[in-house]
C-alpha cells in the first residue's frame, strides 16, 4: 500500500465519518425540531383553551349584565305600574259614590274612640251631622277622617289614603302577582 492509496483511504474514512456525524446531527436536529413543533402545538392549544376560557368567562359576564339590565328595567316598569294602580285607586276613592262614601264614614266614625275629628272638606257636614261638637276641622284628604286625643299628641289616621297606602304596602306581593300574572288565582285579571 503505498501512501496515495492510504491517503485515499483515510480521506474516504474521514469522509464517512463526516456523512455519518451529518446524519446524526440531521437527525439530531430533525428530533429537536420536532420536539419544538410539539412544543409549539402545545402552547398553541394551551393559549387556546386559555382564550376559550376568557371567551366563555366574557360571556357569561355579559350574559349576567344583560340579565340584570332586564331585571333592572322590568322591576322600574313594574314600580311605574305599580304606583299607577295606586293613583287609579286613589282616584276612584276620590270618585266613590256619596252614599258608599257615608257607609264608609259611618263605620269609621263608629271605631273611633278619640275626641276629636277631621275630615275633608267635602265631608264635612256629613261628619258633623254625625258627631255635632267633636268636629275640629278640614285636613287635606281624599276622604276618610282623623282623630285626635284632647292634648293633640295621640291621632288616629283613617283616612283613605293612609287606609290604601297600608293596604297597598301590606299586600304588595299579591298586588304585583296579580298585576303581572305570575302566580294563578282561578280568575282573569282585569288590566287598567
Amino acid at each position: 500500500m503505498n501512501v496515495s492509496t492510504i491517503t485515499k483511504n483515510i480521506i474516504e474514512d474521514a469522509k464517512k465519518i463526516a456523512r455519518d456525524y451529518d446524519n446524526e446531527v440531521e437527525e439530531k436536529k430533525a428530533i429537536k425540531l420536532k420536539e419544538i413543533d410539539i412544543a409549539i402545538n402545545n402552547l398553541k392549544l394551551k393559549k387556546q383553551e386559555t382564550l376559550k376560557e376568557k371567551i366563555s368567562l366574557l360571556a357569561k359576564t355579559e350574559a349576567s349584565k344583560t340579565n340584570l339590565e332586564i331585571k333592572r328595567k322590568r322591576l322600574k316598569m313594574e314600580y311605574d305600574v305599580l304606583g299607577e294602580i295606586f293613583l287609579e285607586a286613589k282616584n276612584r276613592l276620590e270618585n266613590i259614590d256619596q252614599s258608599q262614601k257615608e257607609a264608609i264614614l259611618k263605620k269609621l266614625l263608629l271605631s273611633m274612640d278619640l275626641e276629636y275629628i277631621f275630615s275633608n272638606k267635602k265631608d264635612e257636614n256629613y261628619i258633623r251631622e254625625q258627631i255635632g261638637k267633636r268636629y275640629r276641622g278640614n285636613v287635606n284628604a281624599v276622604g276618610g277622617i282623623l282623630a285626635e286625643d284632647a292634648t293633640g299628641k295621640i291621632k288616629e289616621d283613617f283616612t283613605f289614603e293612609t287606609i290604601l297606602r297600608h293596604v297597598f304596602e301590606n299586600n304588595l306581593k299579591e298586588i304585583r302577582d296579580i298585576s303581572f300574572s305570575e302566580v294563578e288565582y282561578g280568575f282573569k285579571c282585569i288590566h287598567l
